[in-house]
């Protein structure tokens, strides 16, 4: 599932925004068998299907017609003495205000992707509109879009005045951590395009047991 969503995400990084257009069968497949050679044909059909689901959305009409939007931006803001850095899948600015997209790839069963949104990245959420506010944008939207269903959106839109309070919200994240007091809930939906999975974490493998404890040296700095 990673390397589904990996492969994923850099196809749609090369993705023209202003006029999104997926390769084709034959150059999308050579594309993804070049980064990962022993991907199977059900493999690349799904891969597929999600840059397709991008770039036939309403969503992807609507960014094409946004000034000055760029795949890939990197982002980096210090809060309560943690560097929060990463890369925004697309981002918009313009006139005060910025739009970031977040494309998922997470398998959805029967859930709705608002509720994914609200467990699973309400923190993620917050970091990128603080990202874009600290950085001067008067008004940010966050969307998410989960490819499988792709004209499911699930947007929020923070404005300047809600600095204090996103910044309250990310604090006492941040000091839950510092205490021990941090509890993993991974599932597949929050860890199914992460890098560390299988290499410094079990993933939804850990099923967040009451006997689990953070392991200090992976989760404070220093």
């Amino acid at each position: 599932a990673t390397e589904i969503g990996d492969a994923a995400h850099r196809l749609l990084e090369a993705v023209p925004l202003g006029a999104p257009v997926a390769p084709g069968e034959e150059e999308l497949a050579a594309i993804v068998r070049g980064w990962y050679p022993s991907v199977s044909a059900a493999e690349l059909a799904r891969i597929a299907a999600f840059v397709d689901a991008y770039c036939g959305s309403s969503l992807a009409r609507r960014i094409a017609e946004l000034p000055d939007v760029r795949p890939e931006r990197p982002f980096a803001f210090e809060h309560d003495g943690v560097l929060f850095h990463g890369r925004l899948d697309a981002l918009a600015l313009g006139d005060g205000r910025a739009l970031v997209l977040d494309y998922k790839t997470n398998q959805l069963g029967e859930r709705e992707p608002a509720d994914v949104v609200e467990e699973e990245y309400r923190l993620q959420r917050v970091v990128y509109a603080l990202a874009c506010l600290k950085t001067g944008a008067d008004e940010v939207e966050v969307v998410y879009q989960f490819l499988e269903r792709p004209e499911q959106i699930v947007s929020a839109t923070f404005v300047r005045a809600d600095t204090a309070g996103l910044e309250a919200e990310l604090s006492a994240a941040i000091e839950r951590l510092a205490a021990g007091d941090f509890r993993p809930t991974p599932s597949e939906f929050a860890c199914a395009d992460c890098p560390a999975l299988d290499l410094v974490c079990a993933g939804p493998r850990l099923g967040g047991g009451s006997d689990w404890a953070p392991t200090p040296e992976l989760t404070t700095a220093g």
